[in-house]
């Protein structure tokens, strides 16, 4: 939990980060349903405005037992990395956000857990600037990476092996070494490096040992253990490789 409550406003309600885990409803943990059940305000974070939350539909069976629904309002997120738009954007998402605390606590969502590649951590540096005294709680999420595992019916990391989890776009020569370095590695983001990536799994000779995953705890979950197989495809944004060298076999 993070909690800053010098110069809070007594007018001013708590806002929760809230990580609802990889998309299935009952990955969600006991104390974000707790607090879903009873916020006033959701805020649900889009990467374009007329765009479909994920975050959402994975609470929409603990909003759904509620006697009121909460207000909600959405924060939109761009997709680019134009500093000015970005900007513009956290200005914006902050008046929002502060219209909201002011009438009661507010709750974020996100897939996985809230500060693990989430755009709440981004948007907290911004607030804690412009909403002076603003007091935050977070709540962790399971990940999509250890939800992942759990599929496979194969441990990630055993004994002394490491454990590495980076962005599939962290760069071929960056990502030369991790995979050269650690035991087992995590892949995120997979979408639009997949050849290239599938190129450089194969001439290391991990191909057999690397795992598909896609929408993890959605009816549109995917799990292929032959990744030869996605070349000629497009992958959604929410897939991932599971990376482990020294692979005991899987219950997938």
């Amino acid at each position: 939990m993070t909690e800053n409550e010098s110069g809070h406003s007594k007018n001013m309600g708590t806002l929760y980060g809230i990580g609802v885990g990889p998309g299935d409803p009952d990955l969600l943990t006991v104390r974000a349903a707790r607090i879903l059940s009873e916020v006033p305000t959701l805020a649900v974070p889009k990467s374009v405005s007329d765009g479909a939350s994920l975050a959402l539909e994975a609470v929409r069976e603990t909003l759904e037992g509620r006697k009121t629904q909460p207000d909600t309002i959405e924060l939109v997120f761009p997709m680019t990395k134009d500093p000015v738009v970005l900007d513009q954007a956290r200005t914006q998402n902050a008046r929002i956000l502060s219209e909201a605390l002011l009438r009661g606590d507010v709750a974020f969502i996100s897939l996985g857990d809230i500060f693990f590649y989430s755009t709440f951590g981004n948007l907290l540096d911004g607030l804690r600037r412009q909403i002076p005294g603003i007091v935050v709680r977070v709540v962790p999420g399971v990940t999509s990476f250890s939800a992942a595992s759990a599929l496979t019916g194969a441990p990630l990391v055993q004994g002394a092996e490491s454990l590495a989890v980076v962005p599939a776009t962290y760069g071929s020569e960056s990502l030369e070494q991790v995979l050269d370095t650690h035991d087992s590695i995590v892949l995120m983001k997979i979408h639009r490096v997949f050849p290239a990536v599938l190129e450089m799994l194969e001439r290391k000779g991990l191909l057999d040992r690397t795992v598909y995953l896609a929408e993890i705890g959605t009816a549109r979950q995917e799990i292929v253990q032959d990744i030869r197989t996605l070349k000629e495809r497009t992958l959604p944004y929410m897939s991932l490789l599971l990376v482990r060298k020294n692979l005991r076999g899987t219950g997938a």
